[in-house]
């Protein structure tokens, strides 16, 4: 029976163990945290639920999905279909997100969607006389100028993306935005007006854009998304397969037989595959002999990650955004999100918990700052803002997520491709993931990646 390491237990790397060990592998999954989950986890704040997120989940990939709400199959009623409520704060305007043919045309009083569409139309009638150019060079500020125009380029893309990424937008991959090649004003006007709905059985993956996928059916667990992650791991359990918390890799060893040695901080492990799904610049750092490989080292600097701090707030107000998640522009904050709207028993119904995420890059000045420091900055714009006041606020926590989001700066797909070259020089090792793949991409892709290896490893 073959040996498989996971280095991992977020969604991908457990979603590979479960379809492996149910293929009857001898599966061991490494996490250094102390619960599963990764980036979809649910912690516990004083005796509360709150997301390292928020998620919901939602799918046009009918396996996955399929899959994932069979889960539930036994406790129907404890993974209800829960309504998408997104805003964003935007030219003071509550309007409706992703920014669409609707929120532009019907959200924001006569005279933005006015300049808006001729904006549009100007870069439309343009895009015909113009070379096209969708690859790695092809930065957000050129994208979002030809699908959207220059006026929300100027009063939208840019700010809101310099603000999130902290780096200029001409010096960012179109790639950052998710299903860029898919979404454009055209293509947001068809799905309001002709193709509203797509049956899940017509589905199939990656054929929806970006505002067609925030359409779909969502699913919340009642105590958490990390209840989804909870089941996975007992599918893996089940199935024989293993899993070590608290434990950190320190180094994979490609030995000269075609076999690894893995070794953490607190022992070492044989195995005939490895399965990463940790960031590609801290795992290539750890795999011996191509850690030595100055190149590719110098490359998976490259491939840098953003951070999240992330603010939580046990407060008394209730229905405090009107939705379940807000994002803001010119704000210290990037998303405000009301946990309770995902689920009401996620925290005592007295009370209602938010989750403030400010993006900053490791080792900046936002990240260096103290929690004390991070919570007062979110604490004084809430009620600067009106959203809160002082007295609103019972409890607070900041959580730092070290690596989040691939940074797609101009260029990178180059250090990319280097990196991955040499890794698919190495039989049965695989890197898999947001992280791992270096992918930005929804809970159901990540999945996907872990049916689909399993699926490929006999």
């Amino acid at each position: 029976m073959k040996k498989i390491i996971i280095l991992g237990a977020g969604v991908t790397g457990l979603s590979s163990g479960w379809k492996l060990s149910e293929k009857g592998f001898d599966v061991t999954i490494i996490e250094k945290d102390s619960e599963v989950g990764g980036l979809a986890k649910t912690i516990n704040f004083n005796n509360n639920l709150v997301d390292l997120g928020p998620h919901s989940f939602f799918s046009e990939d009918k396996e996955v999905y399929d899959t994932v709400v069979n889960l539930f199959k036994d406790e129907p009623q404890n993974m209800p279909v829960v309504k998408r409520s997104v805003k964003m704060f935007f030219m003071n305007y509550y309007v409706d997100y992703p920014l669409s043919a609707k929120s532009i045309l019907f959200q924001m009083g006569p005279i933005i969607p006015i300049k808006s569409f001729l904006s549009f139309l100007n870069s439309f009638i343009k895009s015909f006389f113009k070379k096209k150019n969708k690859n790695d060079n092809f930065s957000i500020e050129e994208w979002a100028i030809e699908n959207f125009g220059f006026f929300l380029y100027k009063n939208f893309f840019k700010p809101y993306t310099e603000q999130f990424w902290k780096i200029s937008t001409e010096n960012l991959s179109h790639r950052v935005i998710p299903a860029s090649k898919k979404l454009d004003f055209a293509k947001t006007l068809k799905h309001l007006f002709v193709n509203k709905y797509l049956e899940i059985s017509k589905r199939e993956p990656g054929s929806l854009n970006l505002v067609q996928r925030e359409s779909l059916p969502t699913f919340y667990p009642k105590k958490g998304f990390g209840e989804i992650t909870k089941k996975i791991l007992n599918k893996v359990t089940e199935n024989k397969g293993r899993i070590r918390l608290n434990e950190t890799v320190k180094l994979v060893n490609c030995l000269k037989n075609g076999k690894f040695s893995v070794e953490t901080d607190k022992q070492n492990y044989d195995a005939d595959i490895v399965i990463s799904t940790l960031p590609l610049d801290s795992f290539v750092k750890s795999l011996s002999p191509l850690n030595k490989n100055k190149e590719i080292i110098n490359s998976s600097k490259k491939l840098n990650y953003l951070a999240l701090k992330i603010v939580y707030l046990l407060v008394k107000k209730k229905n405090v955004l009107g939705c379940q998640y807000c994002y803001f522009i010119d704000r210290p904050y990037n998303r405000v999100s009301n946990l309770n709207l995902f689920s009401n028993e996620l925290t005592n119904s007295e009370n209602e918990a938010l989750s403030v995420e400010i993006s900053c890059h490791k080792n900046s000045e936002i990240w260096n700052s103290s929690d004390e420091q991070i919570y007062k900055l979110c604490a004084d714009s809430l009620i600067k803002d009106n959203i809160i006041s002082q007295d609103d606020i019972l409890e607070w926590k900041v959580i730092n997520v070290p690596n989040v989001y691939p940074i797609y700066q101009i260029n990178y797909e180059s250090h990319l491709n280097k990196v991955r070259k040499e890794l698919d020089k190495i039989n049965n090792l695989y890197s898999l993931g947001r992280l791992g793949k270096f992918y930005y991409g929804d809970i159901d892709q990540m999945i996907r990646f872990g049916f689909n290896i399993a699926k490929k490893i006999d």
